[in-house]
């Protein structure tokens, strides 16, 4: 009988995300010489990955978020902040919004990391980047995405100060001991109340959808998840200049 990842690394199982039913799948990677164990939590909206480095004193947790790039990770520079920060403009934002709604369940995400399971960031950023040909971020994780929008903006907005085409994320954070998964999703027109529309990809269907009000995304990511819920206008331009 095959044995699961929890049954071969036990010492994983405060850290996994238990909030609903994830497939749990853990691989070993050597990267310049270290050895890691990536552990990755499949789900049906979201999906996420842990990182931990075997030492000699067991697995230590280095890194979780919706997608880890080891490599990337180990060889990244860090790169001047602010560059041409600010919010988009209302045309941008109107844009973004059609093409979002344009594209559900014809974008799909089975090119982007583990074939669309950790395609949320990755999603948001290439429909984004299909209407504005410029990227608002380069990074594929949540958590990192989060930081380059309050480093941008200071602080998260109220979901009725950003319109539609705008920024709703949950990060990817610590609850507890566990690393709770988060997502990130483009947001319809504000209603006033929690039936607003929110657009973002399926991890187990590699889509793009509408698949959240903004009654059920607090549901899940706040409440049951007991992560952040912010809201952010389209950057003028994120992450690492390419």
């Amino acid at each position: 009988m095959t044995m699961s990842v929890e049954q071969r690394y036990p010492e994983i199982q405060p850290f996994l995300d238990d909030t609903t039913d994830y497939v749990n799948e853990g691989a070993e990677i050597n990267v310049n010489g270290r050895r890691y164990l990536v552990v990755t939590q499949r789900g049906e909206e979201d999906s996420g990955q842990l990182l931990f480095e075997i030492t000699e004193r067991g697995l230590e947790l280095r890194d979780s978020d919706t997608a880890i790039d080891v490599l990337q990770r180990e060889t990244a520079t860090p790169t001047a902040a602010g560059v041409s920060c600010g919010p988009s403009d209302a045309n941008a934002h109107r844009d973004v919004h059609s093409r979002a709604v344009e594209q559900v369940d014809r974008f799909s995400s089975a090119d982007g990391p583990d074939h669309g399971n950790l395609a949320c960031v990755w999603a948001v950023r290439r429909i984004a980047h299909q209407v504005l040909g410029r990227w608002i971020t380069r990074t594929d994780g949540t958590a990192i995405f989060d930081q380059e929008l309050r480093a941008c903006f200071g602080h998260t907005l109220q979901d009725d100060e950003v319109p539609a085409g705008g920024i709703i994320i949950s990060p990817t954070e610590t609850v507890g001991t566990r690393r709770n998964i988060g997502h990130v999703g483009l947001l319809g027109p504000h209603t006033g109340n929690g039936s607003r529309l929110i657009y973002s990809n399926s991890s187990s269907a590699a889509k793009w959808k509408q698949n959240f009000t903004l009654e059920s995304w607090i549901a899940r990511y706040r409440v049951a998840k007991g992560l952040k819920v912010r809201f952010f206008p389209l950057p003028l331009r994120g992450g690492p200049i390419a």
